[in-house]
């Protein structure tokens, strides 16, 4: 008997992980008129610094009605975890954007959701895409880091 508990214990600690920021994503496609906007960063859980791990520096992302963007030290396109020097290696750079699938959420229902996000084409930059986040407008953007189930994120809000 206590052997089984222990294991219920153990397996129920190490056994499930999730996103926890997937509450927030898009899953519903978006009008494209609903997304356009700027965006600045209002928070990110890589450190525990704040704004204050960008060393003053502006994120934005403007997200213009021509399908053309303009990107403020925004996340390059990575694989795999950020290294340890994240904040330095943001980019700026301007392009095309789009919205596509950007990944899925599994909230234990079959079949899986969309997550409808941002794609930034650049024909000189490398950008990783950005998730958007909100179930209606005014959307949100959010870079997820790494592994979507460490909550490493960086999180964009509309401005007004």
């Amino acid at each position: 008997m206590r052997a089984s508990l222990l294991l219920t214990l153990l397996l129920s600690l190490t056994g499930c992980h999730y996103d926890p920021h997937a509450h927030l994503y898009t899953t519903d496609k978006p009008e494209t008129t609903n997304v356009v906007g700027s965006y600045v960063l209002t928070s990110q859980t890589l450190t525990r610094d704040g704004l204050a791990a960008l060393k003053g520096k502006a994120c934005l992302i403007d997200l213009r009605a021509d399908g053309t963007f303009v990107a403020t030290n925004v996340p390059p396109w990575q694989d795999g975890f950020p290294p340890t020097n994240f904040f330095d290696t943001l980019i700026t750079g301007s392009g095309t954007w789009r919205i596509e699938s950007v990944g899925s959420v599994d909230d234990g229902r079959k079949p899986l959701k969309t997550h409808w996000g941002v794609y930034l084409d650049s024909p000189t930059t490398k950008f990783d895409s950005v998730g958007l986040s909100g179930a209606k407008p005014p959307y949100g953007l959010i870079y997820t880091l790494g592994d979507p189930d460490s909550g490493e994120a960086l999180i964009l809000e509309r401005k007004k």
